[in-house]
């Protein structure tokens, strides 16, 4: 056991990069290159200072390798392992196990430049299966960090190639389990976009998926996700697809509260709502909501309280119904 962060991130994701790159078919020989530049990116953020000339020209030289690395040095296969490790050491370098300070050079050329190239890349493919694999990798983390995009890059490789329309519902299940897991280890969560980009990318055949989605909670025990446990599990109708589909809405809708007064559009949407699921129900939801009325304020650590925005969004929304169905 090394007290080298550096040493250890690096044996850690060295290690979790084989199975992936066995998984993914990378030869050999595309592994060692692509790890050199990964080595040599670890490098520069290790020892590189708060000099911001310093920092453009590490960036420059990075780029430049990055760009042979993937035009001339290895297969266009390969491409596809690169990007889960751009995503994975984004995320650490946002985060404090390595280093307090933050090497904005080297976040720019990650999180600005090469992630986005390569997730919006759709020639760069991935089977439902690859993409499995993929967040397999991508769920071991020290700290997943609110300013990495990680999640949200996650996310969009998906969207952005569909790849769950090829999937089988075991594969699917077990790929949203591993990107849950990921949500599940957020030690303070901003927002649940990302939980309800996962909620729309549930199909009637996915029943296993709801049920687990039914029992999702996370590790911080934050308002805003007991809420959404609340709502997922209250009865609303009697199908179960169309149950899910209902609750997803109300999820969705119950995020929109923003301002003193209810906006024209959010009146829309709640008469809307009142017309497919009833006077009754919505009440019933709203006052389920209101019941965690004294949690909007979350615990860090050592005395430190966040406010928890999401859930204040919910409360309110939930307080507009009460006061306009009643």
């Amino acid at each position: 056991m090394t007290d080298n962060p550096y040493l250890k991130f690096k044996d850690d994701d060295l290690k979790e990069s084989k199975v992936l790159a066995e998984a993914l078919n990378i030869s050999e020989s595309d592994f060692l290159k692509i790890q050199d530049w990964f080595d040599q990116l670890l490098l520069y953020h290790q020892e590189l200072t708060s000099d911001k000339e310093e920092q453009f020209n590490a960036e420059k030289n990075l780029e430049n390798s990055f760009h042979e690395l993937i035009s001339s040095e290895i297969e266009k296969n390969s491409y596809k392992y690169i990007l889960p490790k751009l995503l994975h050491y984004n995320n650490e370098f946002n985060g404090a196990f390595l280093r307090s300070l933050y090497v904005a050079r080297l976040g720019a050329l990650l999180g600005n430049n090469l992630i986005p190239n390569f997730v919006n890349d759709k020639m760069i493919t991935y089977s439902p299966e690859d993409y499995f694999h993929i967040t397999v990798y991508l769920k071991h983390n020290y700290f997943v960090s609110p300013n990495s995009n990680f999640l949200e890059g996650i996310i969009k490789i998906e969207q952005s190639r569909s790849i769950f329309k090829k999937a089988t519902v075991e594969v699917k299940l077990s790929t949203l389990k591993n990107i849950l897991e990921i949500i599940n280890q957020i030690s303070f969560h901003h927002d649940v976009i990302c939980f309800k980009k996962i909620l729309k990318l549930v199909s009637p055949k996915d029943i296993l998926l709801i049920d687990y989605l039914k029992k999702f909670k996370v590790a911080n025990n934050q308002c805003c996700y007991r809420i959404i446990n609340r709502i997922m599990n209250l009865e609303i109708v009697e199908n179960s697809w169309d149950d899910f589909e209902i609750k997803v809405q109300l999820i969705h809708f119950f995020d929109t509260a923003r301002g003193a007064n209810p906006s024209s559009s959010w009146l829309k949407k709640l008469d809307e709502l009142t017309v497919r699921v009833g006077s009754s129900k919505l009440l019933q939801t709203a006052n389920t909501v209101l019941d965690n009325n004294n949690c909007t304020d979350h615990k860090i650590d050592y005395g430190v309280q966040w406010s928890d925005d999401t859930a204040k969004r919910f409360l309110k929304s939930a307080q507009w119904i009460k006061d306009i169905c009643r």
